[in-house]
């Protein structure tokens, strides 16, 4: 299925959120480049190609039916796949964890404060994931984990958790969406990159601000999935994207005494604009007191 960046009504909460996952998820001639195909075995690049059809495989299948995920969280789901491909050590297709690390990780899961919230369990969670392949065998002294539809994931998911700087980069993003450029380097999204999951009309929003910026000469420069932008090396306004809000698309502006928060229609870019304006006024008169 296609996920539609138009869509503004959802069933649930949980609709929204596997919504704006797989909204997000990069397309694959767009982040398997020739770059990364250079640079990674055969055995990664057919895991990418899987690991993408996998990722839209199960968002539609979460999405479609919900009641077989709930009550555990898309977040939790990913968070679960990206332990696997972490932790213990990848063996043929498979990883396989030594079982009182998975133990541990399971009872410290079950026991944390987002799960007993939601009523989530990670072995329900393991059985939910079992629908797009997922298989967990449980052995003498370890636990495998293996998907019988994309076999050649774990080599792909693995590269990416011990990719170029991982900690400096946001690959938990990465990892949801198949950015696969992270791979092979410290990767970090552009302004369109960043974008892609808002509508026709928060994009227009956006480009308006942006030229706009070009004209009083702002700064523009991108911290994570955060972009913003300076005058005179003073912040003026940042834009992030929010799947929990509509439009999706937030604009901070600051004011000098806090921050002026919107998620704009195209008929608001006039007011932020006068906010920049007076933004910029008060850093040259500061500049001059």
């Amino acid at each position: 299925m296609n996920f539609d960046r138009e869509q503004r009504e959802f069933q649930s909460a949980f609709h929204r959120e596997v919504w704006w996952w797989g909204v997000g998820i990069v397309p694959l001639e767009e982040s398997l480049t020739m770059a990364v195909a250079d640079k990674c075995g055969g055995e990664v690049l057919e895991g990418c190609r899987q690991w993408h059809g996998y990722f839209l495989a199960l968002t539609e299948d979460m999405y479609r039916d919900a009641a077989e995920y709930l009550p555990a969280s898309p977040r939790q789901y990913r968070d679960i796949l990206e332990s696997v491909a972490t932790g213990g050590s990848l063996s043929g297709d498979a990883i396989k964890w030594a079982a009182k690390d998975w133990d541990d990780y399971r009872a410290a899961k079950n026991r944390s404060k987002a799960y007993v919230s939601a009523g989530a369990d990670t072995d329900c969670c393991l059985r939910a994931l079992g629908r797009t392949g997922l298989a967990v065998e449980y052995g003498s002294g370890s636990v495998t984990f293996a998907n019988k539809r994309y076999p050649k994931i774990f080599h792909a998911m693995r590269m990416m958790e011990y990719s170029p700087n991982a900690k400096k980069t946001p690959v938990r993003h990465h990892f949801a969406h198949c950015e696969f450029r992270q791979l092979i380097k410290s990767y970090s999204a552009d302004y369109y990159g960043l974008l892609r999951r808002v509508s026709d009309e928060s994009l227009a929003v956006a480009h308006a601000i942006h030229d706009y910026s070009n004209v009083v000469k702002m700064q523009r420069y991108i911290h994570f999935d955060i972009i913003k932008y300076k005058y005179k090396n003073v912040r003026v306004l940042d834009f992030s994207v929010r799947g929990d809000e509509t439009p999706t698309l937030r604009v901070n502006v600051e004011t000098g005494g806090g921050k002026a928060g919107i998620n704009p229609y195209m008929g608001d870019v006039p007011a932020i604009l006068e906010l920049i304006d007076k933004r910029i006024k008060a850093i040259d008169g500061a500049r001059f007191e």
